[in-house]
């Protein structure tokens, strides 16, 4: 019975001093870290304090373990949220000349070019344009178009008309 009182209460003894130096080596650290009267240093005293329960960092072989499971995941969903940002082969701007110029009962310009295409303003204000006059039509974001030339710095938000 002796032994097998020793025996457990050396055994525990064992599995008990780490934790217990490990406590009072924490809080001895703790202690002199706070001491310290420099901030910079102080900080960097706390930031080399290991404890015994700290998540280990990740090791780049662990990162690169994770890019390997990044790339088995199903195609599906790798566009997902991207979609606006994909790039196609649409053009950006277009030339042409004006054929025809109306208006509407609400005071809008109806621009008619000669490559066929009909546009119509959207935004307020005025623009000057005559007919024989090269403008172009220029995309925007979120699918806005703006009518512009390349003799004056102003622009005039349209819309397809046909």
């Amino acid at each position: 019975m002796n032994k097998i009182l020793l025996c457990s209460a050396s055994l525990m003894a064992l599995l008990l001093s780490p934790a217990l130096l490990a406590q009072t080596s924490l809080s001895s650290a703790l202690e002199q870290c706070r001491t310290e009267q420099n901030a910079l240093k102080r900080l960097v005293c706390y930031d080399e304090i290991k404890t015994p329960n700290a998540p280990v960092a990740a090791t780049p072989a662990a990162s690169g373990r994770s890019a390997e499971a990044k790339a088995t995941r199903p195609a599906g969903n790798n566009d997902f949220g991207l979609e606006h940002k994909k790039t196609d082969d649409t053009a950006d701007k277009v030339s042409a000349i004006v054929s025809k110029i109306t208006y509407s009962p609400r005071k809008e310009m109806i621009i008619e070019f000669d490559n066929g295409q009909v546009w119509r303003q959207t935004a307020s204000g005025t623009y000057p344009i005559k007919v024989g006059e090269r403008h172009f039509i220029k995309r925007g974001m979120l699918g806005a178009f703006y009518l512009g030339n390349d003799n004056n710095n102003r622009t005039l938000k349209v819309k397809r008309e046909d």
